[in-house]
C-alpha cells in the first residue's frame, strides 16, 4: 500500500483498518479523509494491501 499525505510517504505491506491506518501515519489529531484508489472511505473500512491512498486534510473553515 503506497499512502501519501502531502509531501509524506509511508508504504504498508498489509491490509490495514481505516483506524489502524490514522495510527501508523500518525495522523489521529489531524483532521483528514482518506481516498482509496480515487474512492472515499470512511471509518472501519479494511484498506487492501494494493491500494494507492491519498490523505487529504479536512479543514474546516468559517
Amino acid at each position: 500500500m503506497e499512502v501519501v499525505y502531502g509531501d509524506k510517504k509511508w508504504n504498508f505491506d498489509r491490509d490495514l483498518s481505516y483506524g489502524e491506518l490514522i495510527k501508523e501515519t500518525r495522523l489521529g489529531r489531524v483532521s483528514v479523509l482518506v481516498m482509496v484508489n480515487g474512492r472515499l472511505v470512511r471509518k472501519g473500512e479494511m484498506i487492501p494491501a494494493k491500494s494507492r491512498v491519498l490523505i487529504i486534510n479536512a479543514a474546516n473553515g468559517g
